[in-house]
């Protein structure tokens, strides 16, 4: 959501109105923000974090939770954002919560002296004691920088319940069971993890096999990540092996299991299966699509890869699953290369092949060679969905290069941050022993720079940035930074000396250029990001809050019975994202696709024979936590 000058200018009209008396968060305006309702705050000058607290009624840590950056200074301007279900959706919490002290509850009340042991968590804690983690943190405000063993923790409970409580275990996680369609699991309890030196939110949760909003949930409280520390880690969902007639099923959908074969057939969807599964009438142009991928069938126990290409699959089906309103019939056969180049070879000696419009090939360059030229000989478009680094689209009228080539997304990148930088400073900031990986984009800005006329500068920091670096900079003026690096231990050795810097000369403007690497970070460089109002460029961007995100995720739990496999991209969004780019496109060619994760509009480059995906997003991390996406 962007707001116009009209707009900002009126939230200052109102910050003055409120000036002298006490308001409250629900007597403010509204705004829709990226599909959801904030009220919203802008920052009167020399109004302090004590005085909005006064005015809204709220506490210092009820305003930081909505709007993070706050933590790291207040700043004339900034426009606060407090979500409109924020108190409903705590008071259902603390409603339903059968471990919270409520005032129904017996008065009477026991004092319990907990040592805090190695490996244990704040949620265990807490369930031993029969309370809540928001209970345990209110009573211990210490264990919000994180729990370590040898702390001290004072535990009100209720006088009846204090007994049992002190000797009862967590419970133990019940098995959760789906339906034929969907796979069985089981989850375990909780496992209590130390953080090492630079560990982050998203390297702990990605190597634990969970999402880095399960692990943030499981430590409420937590928002900057220190060594030592000790966070609880729920147990990951083991996801379950689903053969390829399964995920059909799955949707409803009859396969031909004859059609596995030692030709390299595979379970094929008939003309009209679909389409009839879907509620689509069986008329209009087919719209046929051969996946062939390395789904690893023939192992027992199929690798990550050979997973992720399911995932991959499965949000494909959904997206042919939305056709079910437009009357048009799909045709989707699958078949698995096996991760071989002879199987590749017999799925293309197969005749069913030919009867396709398109092919959505694998990751590997021999075996997408293969099939691009198969694709050329008989008019079949082929679509290169995994490999970055590909140049077969120049000399194949075939191919469709499906993500954006990194020369053309440099250019794109550079034009748009260099016009974001208008009216500021451009500075650039090297490293003297960081990556300094970065050297392409940065040139591309330079040269248009100072095709422009525009001066700028470099300033080179050795160890970390401090005030002292930026010495030369007048405090007045207005900045862009950009940094020469997509290393996050970089990055956390330059945003935290910007941000003092610029509180200090109290500037009016700055923002930060950052790269695809970034859209990876949490926890403190994260809300850094935020604090400094940073531009990022990318091929793709999830942004998991979104109300589209939110939709294909649930939809993804509804027919498989678990969600997405935590990873960058997330191959099941991958999966709708190109089923409905693809299956529009076979309908219209021209069609472009901005999508809930990735993007999709072709070109034919100068010079090339085949098509090639121009879409790139930019990304904005606001202050207060906001996020915008735009495509361009």
């Amino acid at each position: 959501m962007k707001f116009t000058r009209l707009s900002i200018l009126g939230a200052v009209a109102l910050g003055a109105s409120l000036s002298g008396i006490t308001a409250s968060i629900k007597d403010l305006p509204t705004r829709e923000v990226n599909g959801r309702n904030y009220y919203y705050y802008e920052v009167a000058p020399k109004e302090t974090v004590y005085s909005i607290c006064h005015r809204l009624g709220i506490t210092k840590d009820e305003l930081v939770k909505s709007n993070p950056s706050v933590a790291d200074g207040l700043r004339w301007g900034t426009v606060l954002f407090f979500p409109v279900d924020v108190e409903q959706t705590d008071e259902s919490q603390s409603s339903s919560s059968p471990a919270a002290v409520r005032p129904s509850e017996p008065k009477g009340v026991s004092i319990i002296t907990h040592h805090v042991e190695k490996g244990q968590t704040i949620y265990g804690i807490a369930t031993r004691y029969g309370i809540s983690t928001k209970d345990l943190i209110e009573q211990n405000p210490i264990v919000s920088e994180g729990l370590k063993a040898g702390q001290t923790l004072h535990i009100s409970v209720p006088a009846k319940e204090s007994a049992a409580t002190q000797t009862s275990a967590p419970a133990t996680p019940a098995a959760a069971s789906a339906t034929s369609a969907q796979i069985s699991h089981e989850t375990s309890a909780s496992s209590g993890y130390i953080v090492k030196k630079k560990e982050t939110f998203y390297s702990i949760a990605n190597a634990h096999g969970i999402t880095v909003k399960a692990l943030e949930a499981a430590n409420p409280g937590i928002t900057v990540l220190r060594e030592g520390q000790v966070l609880n880690i729920p147990s990951a969902v083991t996801p379950a092996t689903v053969s390829v007639d399964q995920l059909a099923e799955a949707a409803g959908v009859k396969t031909d299991s004859t059609a596995v074969g030692t030709q390299g057939g595979a379970p094929t969807v008939s003309v009209n299966d679909l389409a009839a599964a879907a509620g689509v009438p069986e008329h209009g142009t087919e719209l046929s699509v051969a996946v062939v991928l390395p789904f690893m069938l023939n192992e027992e126990t199929p690798s990550k890869s050979a997973q992720r290409y399911t995932e991959f699959y499965k949000g494909f089906l959904l997206a042919a699953d939305s056709l079910r309103n437009n009357g048009t019939p799909v045709r989707i056969s699958v078949f698995d290369t096996e991760g071989s180049t002879a199987k590749v070879h017999d799925i293309i000696a197969n005749p069913e092949l030919k009867n396709h419009r398109l092919i959505i090939a694998p990751d590997n360059l021999e075996q997408f060679a293969m099939l691009g030229e198969f694709g050329r000989v008989n008019g079949i478009k082929v679509l290169n969905d995994f490999i970055v680094r590909d140049e077969t689209y120049r000399t194949n009228p075939a191919v469709m290069q499906g993500n954006i080539p990194s020369a053309i997304m440099f250019e794109k990148a550079a034009d748009v941050m260099v016009a974001r930088m208008a009216y500021t400073v451009p500075v650039f900031l090297n490293l003297t022993d960081g990556a300094n990986d970065k050297t392409e984009f940065i040139d591309a800005v330079k040269k248009r720079l100072d095709g422009k006329g525009t001066q700028y500068k470099t300033i080179t920091v050795e160890g970390k940035l401090t005030k002292a670096n930026l010495k030369e900079l007048p405090a007045e003026g207005n900045y862009t930074f950009i940094l020469n690096t997509g290393r996050q231990s970089d990055v956390n050795r330059l945003l935290p000396g910007l941000i003092e810097w610029r509180d200090e000369a109290v500037m009016p403007s700055i923002k930060v250029v950052g790269y695809p690497e970034w859209i990876t970070f949490r926890g403190e460089t994260l809300s850094n990001m935020h604090n400094l109002n940073t531009l990022v460029y990318s091929r793709f961007f999830d942004n998991e809050d979104s109300p589209r995100s939110r939709r294909i995720e649930s939809k993804f739990k509804q027919w498989y019975g678990t969600g997405m496999e935590n990873a960058i991209p997330r191959q099941g969004i991958l999966g709708f994202d190109t089923g409905m780019f693809v299956l529009n496109y076979l309908k219209n060619a021209g069609h472009h696709y901005d999508g809930v994760q990735n993007g999709f509009s072709f070109f034919v480059p100068e010079g090339a024979a085949g098509d090639c995906n121009g879409l790139l997003y930019i990304i904005n991390y606001r202050p207060g936590g906001l996020i915008e996406k735009a495509s361009i």
